[in-house]
């Protein structure tokens, strides 16, 4: 077996994405008991409905789930068998009600989580399959964590992008402008003046509330 230290980045991340996981939960469980949430509805994300973007958050947490089974077993396996079969998984589960989405996502977090804690050395020294190639199973829960704060404030519920946890904005806006550094951009002045959050809405795209155009990367 590898020498494996759990660095405290993995435990943060870890603990990150369980808790967004629950903030996630307790929105769509406050909207199942109001009642006025039809997933029939666009969500903010262009061309998805409330209901596609829920589908895509079961979906996207039983992608990873099924990387890190391979990992276990010393497999390398891909996140899903094609971008067209991702897509369709998505159409399919769209139209459902918003009851069977919120027990699909409830379901679909404790099944992942569990996968991280049954995980042994050998497996987080692992890898999967993504868009991106070979991903290092160590950086799937900051993947995931990302998914689910950035997803969350795109349903278009009482969760915004200025709600996204201090620990989310830190941990990935340094990722971000690294990242978005090293293509040779400039952030421009507007944007490094604002708050961290709007600073990480503006770098992926989303509603940051900044002048600035938004970044023609990623």
């Amino acid at each position: 077996m590898k020498n494996f230290d759990p660095s405290r980045t993995l435990d943060d991340d870890v603990a990150g994405c369980a808790a967004a996981h629950q903030r996630l939960l307790a929105c769509l469980d406050a909207a199942l008991d109001a009642g006025d949430v039809d997933p029939g509805r666009p969500s903010r994300l262009p061309g998805w409905t409330v209901g596609h973007l829920l589908t895509h958050l079961a979906r996207n947490a039983d992608a990873f789930r099924g990387m890190i089974d391979g990992a276990a077993v010393g497999e390398t396996r891909l996140m899903y068998p094609s971008a067209d079969d991702r897509d369709a998984r998505i159409n399919e589960g769209a139209a459902r009600n918003l009851a069977d989405l919120v027990t699909d996502v409830r379901k679909s977090v404790w099944a992942l989580e569990s996968s991280w804690a049954q995980l042994d050395a050998d497996g987080w020294n692992g890898a999967g399959l993504t868009r991106l190639g070979s991903t290092p199973v160590a950086s799937f829960p900051w993947r995931r964590w990302h998914e689910v704060e950035v997803h969350h404030a795109d349903l278009g519920l009482a969760f915004t992008e200025k709600d996204w946890s201090a620990a989310f904005v830190a941990n990935d806006l340094a990722r971000q402008l690294a990242e978005y550094a090293s293509d040779g951009n400039a952030v421009p002045a507007e944007v490094t003046a604002a708050a961290p959050w709007q600073q990480l809405a503006w770098l992926i795209g989303r509603h940051s509330g900044l002048q600035a155009p938004p970044p023609a990367w990623g």
